[in-house]
């Protein structure tokens, strides 16, 4: 399918564009305005994005179809059949983000995938070499950060002075450091053991400058996070299912990673999806296949599923895409662990979107936890101000996290989740 984006003063200009460049037979796939130049009177441009079948024989340069006078015929299909395509251009959605993933695939088909790995290398030493650096000292004597900041092992250590017997200075700096942590959507609690451990290592003066607390509840969130690291290749054959409720982002995460360990080189992967539930779902999957020279496999019964775990033994990674349940559906998240369960051999990795509150997100994990979970990927963190989930809930069910991702652009908007990257996503001005 080949994908184009046409821009012009006016729509009827663009969309003259549009039959000039693909032919009567392109499909219109959005239509947006958009500023162009700087300052406030930037003028607005109508931008039309259209695509039609590669393979089409009325794909023709434009000094070609001048021409000739007959215009193309569309091809002829029998009366009531309808396949995966045609639903797909039906429903006229097709993901934005395939130009680019069309684009990715250029790159790979033209990189130099030794220059890559040798710089890739470079950075691996560069950020060795900082991590051997010794760490500044702090200004004021303070002790060494704990392993992990409990509540438990805060409370041992030191009691915070009670509002009963506290001066007011004291009962300020507590409303002040509870604020701050509510604003970033730290709940009760990580909030507690974070106020603990404040009151043990900072100074008054300290609980004074926004800026050293910002930097300290920084150091905290780091402090209380796990994480899994990125998804590497190994010397057994790794399978990565995501998993979690309807509209999350799992498909276009499975593209993101896909993508992002195609740019590193050297790994083979193949796409595989049970999700036979949504209309054009498992087009959706072949598009992204096609466009990455991957694989894709549809998979109907759990039997099924271990014969192409067994065909494609050959492969380093398969990265396997589900259909979204709800958390409260028993009987699917019982079906679903007929395919995944521990006899499977894969790694569950339950995908959460940031903007859902944080009790729906515990409950979503605690019924997602029939089962065996790998870790946590938090999506959409464009979408929302407040980011606390991303320590709330690893914190309160006690699992890493592996990815986040924020934004729809493949591979750019995918970030492995280190404790600084998940730190700087939480604390933000309020």
């Amino acid at each position: 399918m080949l994908v184009k984006v046409f821009e012009a003063e006016n729509m009827p200009d663009a969309l003259k564009k549009v039959k000039e460049s693909l032919g009567p037979e392109a499909l219109i796939l959005s239509t947006r305005t958009v500023r162009k130049g700087m300052g406030v009177f930037r003028k607005p441009i109508y931008e039309v994005t259209a695509a039609i079948d590669s393979a089409a024989p009325e794909i023709q340069p434009q000094s070609q179809r001048a021409s000739k006078q007959t215009p193309p015929s569309r091809p002829e299909t029998g009366q009531g059949e309808i396949t995966y395509q045609q639903l797909w251009k039906q429903r006229k959605v097709l993901d934005p983000l395939e130009e680019e993933i069309r684009e990715l695939k250029s790159q790979i088909a033209n990189q130099d995938l030794s220059t890559v790995r040798g710089e890739i290398d470079e950075l691996k030493a560069l950020v060795k070499q900082l991590s051997e650096q010794p760490a500044p000292q702090p200004a004021a004597p303070q002790a060494p950060p704990p392993a992990i900041m409990s509540r438990e092992v805060a409370a041992r250590r030191i009691r915070k002075p009670a509002a009963s017997n506290s001066s007011s200075d004291d009962i300020q700096e507590m409303a002040l450091l509870r604020k701050n942590l509510t604003n970033y959507g730290i709940e009760a609690e990580a909030a507690d053991a974070i106020e603990q451990y404040a009151w043990e290592t900072l100074s008054p003066q300290q609980m004074q400058d926004q800026e050293r607390l910002k930097a300290f509840y920084s150091d905290a969130v780091q402090s209380l996070v796990r994480v899994t690291g990125p998804f590497r290749r190994s010397s057994k054959q790794r399978r990565i299912a995501l998993v979690g409720p309807t509209g999350v982002g799992k498909t276009t995460t499975i593209a993101k990673l896909a993508a992002n360990l195609l740019l590193q080189g050297g790994i083979r992967i193949a796409l595989v999806t049970i999700d036979t539930y949504r209309i054009a779902a498992v087009e959706q999957l072949k598009i992204y296949g096609e466009l990455m020279n991957v694989p894709v496999e549809v998979v109907l019964t759990p039997e099924q599923l271990q014969e192409v775990f067994a065909r494609h033994q050959d492969k380093d990674l398969i990265l396997i895409d589900t259909a979204g349940r709800s958390p409260k559906d028993e009987v699917s998240i019982a079906e679903l662990n007929k395919f995944l369960g521990p006899e499977s051999a894969t790694e569950n990795h339950l995908v959460l979107a940031a903007p859902t509150r944080d009790s729906e997100l515990q409950t979503t994990v605690g019924h997602f936890g029939r089962l065996p979970l790998h870790s946590l990927i938090f999506t959409k963190l464009d979408e929302c101000d407040q980011r606390g989930s991303l320590l709330n809930v690893p914190l309160h069910q006690d699992l890493p996290l592996s990815y986040l991702t924020n934004g729809q652009r493949v591979p750019e908007d995918l970030i492995v989740a280190d404790p600084a990257a998940v730190a700087g996503f939480v604390i933000q001005q309020p």
